[in-house]
């Protein structure tokens, strides 16, 4: 059997969604499209600022925006009084003076765009589309699904909408059309809310159903496979190692200044000559013992001065970070100096 790879889950979500053109967007200057767009992007960076990023995903039109709110349609609710507040109508004359707003709570499902980011398609965007088409210039249209989800929550809201019919739009298809009435008091509402849940709410950390595309993006590094991993890990201990053991022989190093010259053999009985015997007493020939010589004589000297053989010793002990026994540490501070 030939093995394929799974198929990627495509997600079904319901969303509200606010679907904004600019009336006459087409009919400007460049200069004039550029103002138009600068003054939309303005006025709604500032009433999204009221949300949180997790509750809604934005998308550029061209000539207008389309947002889809994923946890509350109020939200939608709430964006289009902020715009009609914001965006007022303007001489209808001149190109994007005015917006025109379609509200509608439908199902899209999640994909991925031309440009390999996350999108909606499905027939809650198409709807929102046909829904703000009905309107006028400076108008708010809302469906009867957005209406009915909206109207039950608050009597506030349900007053604000007045049934328009069930035009059809350029497909045949009827649509029970309402027009949504501008309402400050209600928009203040709307922002007492949002602050009150933003303050009680957990941050944007948490898990939310926004595509990944309406999200900043941030740059994570990919974790290093296993392998080469465990290779850093070999690497590193192995370094450690040789620097623990060079640390251990410099340690052991003599310093420059305890470093002894070296010293000329001691000359030998037979080299020495007759003169240089000691002479015995009659006392030590009858029993024996050997001679001592006399304190400060030159054999004293001699046999313990810093050239003797044992100063050489003790010095040579000293300097390799050997143990000194209490006479040899006495013997170095008076004799080997």
């Amino acid at each position: 059997m030939l093995e394929t790879a799974p198929r990627p889950t495509i997600r079904t979500i319901v969303a509200s969604f606010v679907f904004m053109d600019l009336v006459g967007f087409s009919k400007g200057t460049a200069a004039d499209q550029y103002a138009a767009k600068a003054r939309l992007s303005s006025v709604l960076q500032h009433s999204l600022a009221a949300l949180r990023e997790s509750d809604y995903w934005i998308k550029d039109t061209g000539d207008g925006a389309l947002i889809a709110f994923v946890s509350n349609p109020e939200h939608a609710l709430y964006m289009a009084l902020a715009l009609a507040h914001e965006y007022p109508s303007g001489d209808e004359s001149a190109p994007s003076s005015s917006l025109r707003t379609g509200l509608h709570l439908g199902t899209v499902k999640v994909s991925v765009d031309v440009e390999a980011r996350s999108n909606f398609i499905g027939d809650g965007i198409n709807a929102a589309k046909r829904i703000m088409d009905f309107a006028h210039p400076g108008q708010i249209a809302a469906s009867r699904s957005f209406f009915e989800a909206i109207a039950n929550l608050d009597a506030a809201y349900a007053a604000l909408f007045q049934h328009l019919g069930a035009p059809d739009d350029k497909h045949g298809r009827a649509h029970e059309l309402y027009a949504l009435a501008p309402s400050e008091a209600v928009l203040e509402k709307l922002r007492a809310d949002l602050a009150a849940d933003r303050s009680d709410a957990p941050s944007d950390s948490t898990v939310s159903s926004v595509p990944e595309a309406a999200k900043p993006v941030k740059v994570v590094s990919a974790p290093a496979p296993r392998g080469r991993r465990r290779a850093a890990v070999i690497v590193g201990a192995v370094a450690l190692g040789i620097a623990a053991l060079l640390v251990a022989m410099r340690a052991h190093e003599p310093s420059p200044s305890a470093v002894v010259a070296p010293q000329p053999p001691p000359a030998s009985v037979d080299s020495a000559g007759p003169a240089a015997m000691p002479k015995r007493n009659s006392a030590q020939e009858e029993t024996g013992a050997a001679e001592v010589p006399a304190s400060g004589t030159p054999e004293m000297r001699s046999a313990s001065g810093p050239s003797s053989p044992r100063c050489s010793h003790i010095l040579q002990k000293a300097a390799l970070g050997e143990p000194l026994t209490p006479d040899e540490q006495k013997e170095l501070a008076n004799t080997c100096r």
